[in-house]
């Protein structure tokens, strides 16, 4: 008589692959894909859904018209897209320190913060997203840009994810995002992305050829660009400065809407 033995660990490796596979959070088709396989992916999505991200993009342009705030715009715009891709409506503000010029001088020498000053450090303290460019002066930021930065309030960028962005006429400049930009948001406790775009006169509008086999490859201005946007897309959703959204806080129980009737 012919015995068969079962193999009762394989069958329960089968009931746990059948277990994992119902709780797996599955992340939204596109987009940022960023919380895919996160604890925390179902609630967030659930609760993030219909808030609307704000981004605000800081330059510090001085010329008409001004590479920074080209480079400010695209950078939100793509950041913007990133975020619709995953269902995450944005908002953009785009503010020019350039007509804050008196403002910023006043503030700093321990004058009093205008109106027009204070309106800019809100936005900045309730951004969920922020994107920070600066023209290239001297192998660094410029004084305008490091005087804004000096008058805002401790703790105004503290958790914010932070997207940077430099021009210069010459790509000479292009390490001004690391190593004048970026330890400088990291002091103020923000969170850079990793990708950090500059911007030379010649990548605006420019028709770009890949160099040949032999040489490595340069990824165009746009590229760079939408890369950047993703990447802040990622931690504004990964890092919301907003407290979660409570989807059942207009709840109202069956016996209120009957009593209304």
């Amino acid at each position: 008589m012919a015995w068969e033995t079962f193999d009762m660990t394989s069958d329960k490796q089968e009931m746990d692959d059948m277990t994992a596979d119902t709780t797996t959070p599955i992340a939204p088709s596109g987009g940022t894909q960023s919380l895919a396989g996160s604890s925390t992916y179902d609630a967030y999505a659930n609760t993030q859904m219909g808030r609307l991200s704000r981004i605000v993009a800081l330059h510090a342009g001085v010329s008409e018209p001004s590479t920074s705030q080209m480079l400010a715009e695209r950078l939100a715009e793509s950041a913007r897209k990133a975020l619709e891709t995953d269902s995450r409506l944005a908002s953009i503000e785009i503010i020019g320190l350039r007509p804050l010029v008196k403002d910023i001088a006043l503030a700093s020498v321990g004058g009093p913060v205008s109106a027009d000053l204070q309106k800019v450090i809100d936005a900045l303290s309730a951004a969920d997203g922020v994107i920070l460019v600066s023209p290239v002066f001297q192998a660094s930021y410029s004084g305008l840009f490091k005087s804004a930065m000096d008058v805002l309030p401790a703790g105004t960028l503290e958790g914010v994810p932070v997207l940077l962005g430099a021009t210069a006429g010459t790509g000479r400049h292009s390490l001004v995002t690391e190593m004048a930009l970026r330890p400088l948001v990291v002091y103020m406790k923000a969170l850079p992305t990793q990708t950090a775009v500059f911007a030379a006169s010649e990548d605006f509008g420019a028709a770009w050829q890949r160099p040949s086999s032999s040489e490595r490859p340069e990824s165009p201005l746009s590229e760079r660009v939408a890369r950047a946007g993703r990447e802040l897309a990622t931690l504004m959703e990964r890092f919301p400065r907003q407290a979660p959204v409570d989807p059942l806080a207009d709840f109202a129980p069956m016996e209120t809407l009957l009593a209304g009737r």
